[in-house]
């Protein structure tokens, strides 16, 4: 309730900095003390959210499957639909608006996936696969690769190399080249997935192919939109530990809308609340006290 003794300034103002920063609009009315109590407990809150959950708990529109293929894949911009629990993270304020930055940002990306208009140096995860008589041959294998598109411009082909590590028989290097396939560029996913043909020393087909990830650009996946298969991993190598950090980033939310509240409307309880002695009634607001009776009947005066 607002009360002089409680100076909100301009009310509306102090809201919108509550609602931009946790504790802002509280700082903004020399209400200092209660402006670190609310900017520590949900900053520290929301971030430990952000930390436990690897950076992923919070995104505005999660993509969907249409197909067995990623949507990471997909010639055609996937649909999405909006995240329920952004609707409590929104309120925490400039902390959660990169989300809907990069909402706008997956929207506007260029969604062709057999384009590379950069050089690609990064670790590689994945298979190479091999045609054989009896059907594809899988071999796991991790390496660094190098990557570039084969005109300076960006090109549908590329050539480059990935020296394989970690295998028994030792490093090896194989020869890339060929039409490329890679994920979108902004996706809720540190791993882009990426997929070209593996060369001869004479730089001709031999009918295999690399299939696996690379590492995307952390502002290019940081609550950037998911899709389920991302969620799916995420709760298979965090399990419960992602859904409490889901949890911290919506309470941090919710805890910040009464701090904006509060911030306009002053405190919930407080002065004025007290009945004044013009009331009949003495000031702590409980029954009129009853003189005792004279103990000899006869009465007083």
């Amino acid at each position: 309730m607002t009360d002089s003794r409680v100076p909100l300034k301009n009310p509306w103002l102090a809201a919108l900095l509550a609602f931009l920063l946790p504790g802002a609009g509280h700082w903004y009315q020399g209400r200092r003390f209660k402006a670190t109590i609310y900017f520590g407990c949900i900053v520290t809150m929301f971030v430990w959210g952000l930390i436990i959950g690897h950076g992923q708990p919070v995104y505005s529109q999660l993509v969907a499957r249409t197909g067995p293929n990623s949507p990471q894949l997909e010639v055609r911009s996937p649909p999405t639909k909006f995240a329920f629990g952004y609707a409590a993270q929104f309120f925490v304020g400039l902390p959660a608006v990169p989300a809907l930055i990069q909402e706008m940002r997956f929207r506007r990306d260029d969604p062709s996936v057999t384009f590379l208009d950069h050089e690609i140096s990064s670790a590689f995860t994945g298979v190479v696969v091999e045609e054989t008589p009896r059907g594809e041959k899988r071999v796991p294998l991790v390496g660094q690769l190098q990557l570039s598109p084969t005109k300076e411009e960006g090109s549908r082909t590329v050539r480059g190399t990935l020296t394989v590590t970690g295998d028994p028989s030792g490093a090896r290097t194989l020869t890339l080249g060929g039409n490329i396939r890679i994920g979108r560029r902004v996706f809720g996913a540190a791993a882009r997935e990426l997929s070209c043909s593996v060369l001869t020393e004479g730089g001709e087909f031999q009918g295999q192919r690399i299939e696996g990830t690379v590492d995307r650009g952390f502002l290019n996946w940081f609550q950037a939109p998911p899709d389920t298969g991302e969620l799916d991993r995420l709760h298979g190598s965090l399990s419960r530990q992602y859904d409490v950090a889901c949890v911290f980033t919506w309470i941090a939310g919710l805890l910040n809308l009464m701090a904006i509240w509060d911030a306009a409307q002053g405190p919930a309880y407080g002065y004025g609340d007290e009945k004044s002695e013009d009331d009949g009634e003495p000031a702590g607001g409980g029954p009129t006290p009853t003189p005792p009776p004279n103990p000899d009947g006869a009465s007083e005066g």
